[in-house]
């Protein structure tokens, strides 16, 4: 009910307002709780739970607007114990197919010896115009509990299998539009344009469609292309300039760890490029740019190398401490726990 009608007003509360007066409608006003258990859903895989990240609100209409929400936890991520994931043959950062008689979602993998065991945890924020896996919500069990009515949001029963892919990349656009079907993505919003982390499941097209194929991406005609092949290591670079500034660039590589720094590029969308430059660009040499790492406070832009850094020189031991140093968690406080975890990790190998 969303008013107190049907319950007195010892429990309601002044204007009919449930739960107002601190009391539940029995006889000793406190709740009752009631364990259910469905043989029909034990289960034979791994439990599903979804739910909220710190950043996100709902399915990011507007959070996942802001380049500052999207640092901390840019993509979507299966949290997953690592005894599971080894028993399972999932590596850290590598894709994810979780699946479940309602459907297929596809993620990334996030080792966390914060998640129980037999357990998995995804956000469902993400949807199809943030990524191509789809949200976590339609792997989730239509079937509702038969006491409260709640939706399977937090127990279903999941098979979760690493995808592997023949190929890596990271598409930069000043102006984001779709991506050409076949390809997995996730889309991160810029100040100055979009970031796409993109992999296929399938062989790259043949050496001499490859620039076609790089020129659909980049939205930008094939023989205005500049680039860099090394088909030995097989790394690929294409760039796309538009009256002198960089509109456009793809990166690809066989293996994620082997693709540069997205920094070294995403600060140099819509900015001009010299010709001199343009050999510089596709090495990846901008002049110092280094990644700076995920955003541990988001509300003064504070990073996880710079508490980690500011942890180990002036041997912080509490969150106020960091606070008072760099200002992280004296907001709105939500990265708190973080800070905690990071204090942690970095005492416990010193101890």
């Amino acid at each position: 009910r969303r008013t107190g009608e049907g319950v007195s007003g010892e429990h309601a509360g002044e204007g009919g307002r449930l739960f107002a007066a601190g009391r539940f409608p029995t006889a000793d006003g406190r709740a009752r709780l009631i364990p259910v258990r469905d043989p029909a859903t034990e289960p034979r895989g791994l439990i599903l739970n979804t739910g909220r990240l710190r950043d996100q609100w709902h399915t990011m209409t507007r959070t996942g607007l802001v380049p500052e929400l999207m640092q901390h936890t840019p993509l979507p991520v299966l949290a997953i114990e690592p005894s599971d994931a080894s028993r399972l043959g999932v590596r850290n950062g590598g894709l994810v197919r979780i699946e479940s008689t309602e459907g297929v979602v596809v993620m990334r993998a996030e080792l966390s010896r914060d998640q129980r065991r037999g357990e998995v945890f995804a956000p469902f924020h993400w949807t199809r115009a943030f990524a191509s896996g789809g949200p976590a919500g339609q792997a989730v069990a239509a079937k509702c509990d038969k006491v409260s009515g709640q939706p399977a949001l937090k127990s279903t029963t999941v098979r979760v299998a690493p995808v592997e892919a023949t190929w890596f990349g990271l598409l930069l656009r000043r102006i984001g539009s779709a991506i050409p079907n076949g390809i997995g993505w996730a889309r991160v919003p810029l100040t100055n344009g979009q970031m796409f982390h993109v992999y296929g499941t399938a062989p790259l097209p043949a050496s001499t469609l490859l620039t076609r194929f790089a020129a659909d991406l980049l939205q930008a005609p094939a023989d205005s292309l500049l680039e860099m092949l090394d088909r030995k290591r097989g790394t690929m670079r294409w760039a796309a300039l538009r009256d002198g500034a960089l509109d456009a660039c793809l990166l690809i590589a066989p293996t994620e760890d082997a693709l540069p720094s997205a920094a070294a590029f995403a600060g140099l969308l819509g900015e001009p490029i010299a010709p001199a430059m343009r050999p510089r660009l596709l090495a990846g040499k901008n002049g110092g740019v280094t990644e700076e790492g995920p955003r541990v406070c988001a509300c003064l832009g504070v990073t996880e190398s710079a508490i980690r850094h500011a942890v180990a020189t002036h041997r912080l031991r509490t969150a106020a401490e960091v606070g008072s140093l760099l200002g992280a968690g004296t907001n709105c406080g939500s990265c708190i726990p973080e800070l905690e975890r990071i204090l942690r990790d970095v005492r416990e190998p010193a101890a």
